[in-house]
């Protein structure tokens, strides 16, 4: 890549961090407002990353195939269709008659979706997010070993954790200027809901449990011996840096802790506690192993000290078993949902129109209005049916599998470290989302699909770029060896 074309790779990557920003410090973007700018800054930012591309004559952009059968699948739910092709796909306006009469609609003629207008935003919002996924993996180089949008992640998750860690001491219960009116017993950083911060932390902390680990070993290399071998005078300075991140890493679980999100717990345990399986296969060091338990003696200890019983209490209701569930919701919840699936079971009621199909289902606390799920995957399913909820998280799924495999086949330092944290990253979210939409808060969703498309670059893009470059170099080789010793042994020219 010329120096021209990463200067500009640098610009777009600084803006799209500033991007993150913005939209995570504005409540978490659920504003129309503030997800609306964030949608017109992204598209600006992929219109300057493909005019850039243009000029050095090769538009290539790292868009796979299934994002974009996603959306086409969410184009075709706002399309008017004839009727009697909607009755057969899966039911149509089946769940919402009433809503012909108010949009005018012509009787031959109709939509997959039940609000075409609802769904047209959430396709807004999926085309963002789409474009950050994109310009992060082309901009995203690891051999840099800088990159902002990494950096931005770590000091981002870590002003969120301590804020929150502040308002939950000190019962400050203020979000900026303005007085905090729900959850004023959690810690919510500069969130409304306590479950979307510990869902923007959980996207955060691997990244700092990562960059410990890449320290440590550039730490240990002082002991090898070689080419390969560290100069002392940097792993000495990796060292403190090995422990600063670890320290960031304790005020991110801290603040998990602190937000009392019971689901946002447990993803970050199975989370911190996966990390910890892959780096010591990858290590096999006794001294990553020490530091490892001495991290979990601090956060347990800081617990015990500080105090976990509301903490736990929240866990103790489990105690309840299903008549809990229903009582707290979301057992009911997710039961209605299951009824609009079967209604709507191909192509689903339309992306984004789940709090008006669900009105037409609801039993259960049916003078209130319910917006979300509290489970992307059924909401998702439930907008864009079975097939639409394949096309979505199957493809993540695999993404996920391939980014721990090349964690530890890759024998670089810094690459593996960053494909560990978008693991780490995808796992937390993909668990948390059973109990929650944190995929459907914009500066979550936006900040997910930027750690997909860096850990899409980092496990397959750079990753065969570099097969691509080898492998047809060995059999060239082999070949010039067998045609040489062939004509020397025949005497025939080849």
């Amino acid at each position: 890549m010329s120096d021209p074309a990463r200067s500009i790779h640098r610009i777009i990557e600084v803006l799209l961090a500033l991007v993150i920003i913005g939209v995570t410090l504005a409540f978490g973007g659920v504003q129309p407002l503030a997800y609306s700018l964030m949608e017109i800054a992204v598209f600006a930012l992929f219109l300057a990353l493909v005019i850039q591309q243009a000029r050095v004559g090769r538009i290539q952009l790292p868009l796979p195939v299934w994002p974009v059968l996603f959306a086409l699948l969410v184009i075709l739910q706002i399309v008017p269709l004839p009727a009697h092709w909607i009755s057969r796909i899966g039911g149509g306006r089946s769940l919402s008659a009433g809503l012909l009469a108010i949009e005018h609609r012509a009787g031959a003629w109709t939509t997959l979706s039940i609000y075409p207008h609802a769904t047209w935003i959430m396709l807004m919002k999926f085309l963002a997010y789409l474009g950050a996924f994109i310009i992060a993996a082309a901009v995203f180089d690891s051999q840099t070993r800088k990159s902002v949008l990494v950096r931005v992640l770590v000091f981002l998750g870590l002003f969120e954790a301590a804020y929150g860690i502040v308002q939950y001491l000190a019962n400050w219960q203020k979000i900026f200027w303005m007085n905090k009116v729900y959850y004023t017993s959690e810690a919510t950083g500069t969130y409304i809901n306590h479950n979307h911060f510990a869902g923007f932390i959980e996207l955060t902390f691997p990244f700092m449990m990562a960059s410990a680990f890449y320290y440590f070993q550039t730490w240990q290399g002082k002991h090898r011996r070689g080419p390969s071998r560290v100069d002392p005078a940097v792993a000495s300075t990796a060292g403190i840096y090995s422990l600063l991140y670890g320290f960031f890493l304790i005020i991110a679980i801290v603040g998990v802790i602190f937000s009392r999100s019971r689901t946002g717990i447990l993803a970050t345990v199975l989370t911190v506690a996966l990390l910890a399986i892959l780096t010591l296969l990858k290590t096999r060091r006794k001294s990553w192993m020490i530091g490892l338990g001495a991290f979990l003696l601090i956060v347990l200890g800081y617990g015990l000290w500080i105090g976990l019983n509301p903490v736990v209490s929240r866990f103790q209701a489990f105690q309840g078993g299903k008549q809990y569930f229903e009582n707290e919701g979301r057992l009911p919840v997710w039961q209605s949902t299951l009824d609009i699936i079967r209604a709507h079971p191909v192509v689903g009621a339309g992306l984004g129109t789940f709090e008006y199909s669900y009105r037409q289902v609801q039993s259960f606390w049916v003078t209130d209005t319910f917006t979300h799920a509290h489970n992307d995957y059924l909401e998702l399913t439930a907008g864009t049916g079975v097939l639409g909820a394949m096309l979505l998280f199957v493809p993540i799924i695999i993404l996920l599998i391939l980014m721990i495999r090349s964690f530890i086949t890759d024998t670089r330092r810094y690459r593996p470290a960053v494909t560990l944290a978008c693991a780490g990253s995808t796992l937390a979210i993909l668990i948390h989302s059973v109990a929650d939409f944190n995929l459907h808060i914009p500066a979550n969703a936006l900040v997910f699909a930027v750690i997909l498309g860096i850990g899409y670059k980092t496990a397959c893009l750079e990753r065969r770029a570099e097969r691509s470059q080898t492998a047809p170099a060995e059999p060239a080789v082999v070949t010039a060896h067998r045609r040489h010793k062939h004509h020397h042994t025949t005497g025939k020219p080849v």
